[in-house]
């Protein structure tokens, strides 16, 4: 006490006596005077700080020094106040505590303060004493004591303060459950109730209960702030921020998990309903005239895509319920704002980029309009070309459709082209490898399909057949039912159906029996062979009696008989006749063929063809008996005019 008494005095002297001594020998702060110092604290109450370094040591360690030093002195209470005191060694003064250097005081942190090493000295030194004089009394046995005293008495009051909102929320809620059939009164809308008295009850129960948490929590908050404040050990904890993080995440927990509850029932409920929804969809979903899904699929897509909803918006719950509990505490917050990041930031990226985009969207949609309407005009000028309202020499009817769908092709390609560039991330270096590895794979796998399509170009401008035609493409025979790009397809006369690639029928013969039929007649050919014995008259008669009497045969140019060859055995007769009707032909032979028989075999006139070898009796007709006169007789056979049987030739002229 002596010392300290004594640098006080001579301090005060020095200041009286040389006051510009003072001010000239005071060093200026190397730096700038408003340099950020380094706290020294004592029981977590900032004391002073300390500015400036001495000799190899920074101003950081030296306050850290410092900061060890009261640490280990204020653990034991035994130790006095009046133990710091001072020492003028000069240039410099230090401070004492406990009889050990706490820190010194030297003219460069005097600079700092605006004042002299010795005036800071006795600053901090007085600083230093008052604290500790506050920290002895606070975890002084007298203080502990009556703090305990009140916390165990707070605690108490807590208690039957508790106590007394449970009984009283009790009370409240008998008396609801009590009078729900006398006072509650269902909702109602004219005469459909909308809210019964039970929800009501329940409604109101559920208020008195949170009521009840609300106030309990109230009463606990307090409790625990004030003990927190009274203890000195706590004082520093700030209990407030905890706990009102757990009361926010008390009722975000509560709503989180009516909602949850919410999501659940509303997904039951489409469960249950999802049978009846067959009622509701009457018919399949179609496309003009292609049906897309029937009514079974759109059901099971409905339940399939109200799961996924329903798994979506439980997720979305999970995770703004975490991060709202993550924002309620310090130690959590930036979780909270790395969890709305990932949400956030891409909206954010959306939006502008969305925005920046607008530009180039509109564009693309001016020219997709354009292209539209350029699209109709074609369709109509190639439309007019069908129908014939517009001919150009050369220009057919029947290659206004592929025509047609060829430039639409091109101008549907043209406009991709110049779109490209303006469709997002086309300039990326994925969107260009994703265009390169699909243009090598369509270059590798098409190959046979762009032959294809090359075929059926040029088949379409050969115009060797149309849709109706009979024809003959290989070996293969009927009608064409339909002729694309790709391929060529043909029912035959037994209703198979057969597609052919247009590389393969422009590589193969086609045999087209329509294209002249209505115009010239198609002519349909037979063969027959007559032996020699018969006069070639009468064979050309029966055969073009025959083809006059076929159905779909034409009258007009008649029918007409060439004879190819003389075989011998027989000759050959070809019988040609006109039809209209190429499609019929297979049935318009196999009538030619029975009226044929018909006729030659009432003439009494064999037909040789196939011709056959066999041992019998050659004076017997091979005529049907049908034809035959009603006693008639084979012939004898005769050897140089002589009968065998003893019977004479007058004989069997009388049979």
């Amino acid at each position: 006490m002596k010392s300290s008494l004594c640098l006080i005095l001579l301090f005060i002297i020095n200041g009286i006596v040389f006051p510009a001594a003072q001010t000239k020998d005071k060093p200026s702060p190397s730096g700038d005077s408003r340099k950020t110092g380094y706290p020294v604290f004592l029981n977590g109450d900032s004391l002073f700080s300390v500015y400036s370094s001495l000799g190899p040591f920074s101003a950081e360690v030296r306050a850290a020094e410092v900061n060890k030093k009261l640490g280990i002195f204020i653990e034991n209470l035994s130790d006095q106040p009046d133990s710091v005191y001072l020492e003028d060694k000069g240039t410099y003064i230090s401070i004492y505590l406990n009889n050990a250097l706490l820190m010194t005081v030297t003219d460069e942190d005097a600079a700092y303060g605006d004042t002299s090493h010795l005036a800071l000295a006795i600053r901090y030194a007085g600083i230093l004493k008052d604290k500790l004089k506050k920290h002895r009394e606070i975890y002084s046995s007298e203080t502990i004591l009556k703090n305990s005293l009140y916390t165990g008495a707070a605690l108490i009051a807590a208690l039957l303060l508790i106590l007394l909102i449970s009984r009283s929320s009790k009370y409240v809620s008998g008396l609801i459950e009590k009078s729900e059939k006398t006072f509650i009164k269902s909702f109602r809308v004219k005469s459909r109730e909308i809210i019964t008295p039970g929800a009501i009850s329940t409604f109101i129960l559920l208020m008195v209960k949170t009521i009840q948490f609300l106030l309990i929590f109230i009463v606990i908050y307090n409790l625990s702030v004030w003990i927190f404040e009274i203890w000195p050990q706590t004082r520093k904890l700030n209990p407030k921020p905890v706990l009102k993080g757990i009361l926010y995440t008390l009722i975000t927990t509560v709503f989180s998990a009516l909602l949850y509850k919410g999501i659940k029932a509303l997904g039951e409920f489409f469960n249950k309903k999802t049978p009846s929804l067959r009622d509701f969809i009457s018919d399949s979903v179609s496309i003009k005239s292609f049906h897309i899904l029937d009514v079974e699929s759109t059901t099971e897509i409905i339940r399939i895509v109200t799961g996924v909803l329903l798994i979506f918006f439980k997720l979305l719950l999970l995770y703004f319920y975490l991060t709202l509990i993550f924002g309620f505490f310090e130690f959590s917050r930036n979780w909270a704002k790395t969890l709305l990041s990932f949400v956030i930031d891409p909206l954010q990226k959306v939006i502008s980029g969305f925005v920046n985009y607008l530009p180039n969207l509109f564009y693309i949609v001016i020219l997709l309009v354009f292209t539209h309407y350029l699209i109709k005009l074609v369709r109509f000028i190639f439309r007019e070309f069908q129908r014939g309202n517009i001919t150009v020499p050369g220009f057919y009817p029947e290659w206004a459709e592929p025509t047609f769908k060829i430039t639409r092709f091109l101008i549907i390609v043209f406009a991709a082209i110049v779109i490209f560039p303006y469709l997002p991330g086309s300039d990326s270096p994925f969107f260009q490898g994703i265009s390169v590895f699909i243009g090598i794979l369509f270059s590798l796998g098409s190959t046979s399909a762009i032959s294809n399509i090359v075929a059926g170009v040029v088949l379409t401008y050969m115009r060797p057949f149309k849709i109706g035609d009979r024809v003959k493409i290989a070996d293969t025979m009927g009608d064409i039912i339909e002729k694309t790009l790709l391929v060529t397809r043909v029912r035959t006369i037994k209703n198979v159906d057969i597609t052919i690639p247009n590389g393969m029928v422009l590589g193969s013969h086609i045999i087209n029996y329509s294209s002249s039929a209505k115009e010239k007649g198609l002519i349909l050919h037979t063969t027959v062979t007559i032996g020699y014995d018969v006069p070639w008259k009468k064979v050309h008669e029966l055969l073009i009696s025959a083809a006059k009497e076929t159905g779909n045969i034409l009258q007009t140019p008649e029918p007409f008989v060439l004879q190819t060859s003389l075989d011998d055995f027989y000759v050959s007769y070809e019988l040609n006749a006109y039809t209209e009707n190429p499609a019929v032909m297979a049935r318009i032979y196999s009538e030619l063929h029975s009226l044929i028989q018909d006729k030659f075999n009432a003439a009494g006139v064999e037909i040789m063809s196939p011709h056959y070898g066999a041992m019998r009796d050659g004076n017997q007709t091979t005529i049907p008996e049908d034809y035959l006169p009603p006693k008639y007789e084979a012939p004898a056979f005769r050897i140089f005019g002589i009968n065998p049987a003893g019977k004479s030739d007058s004989d069997n002229a009388d049979k």
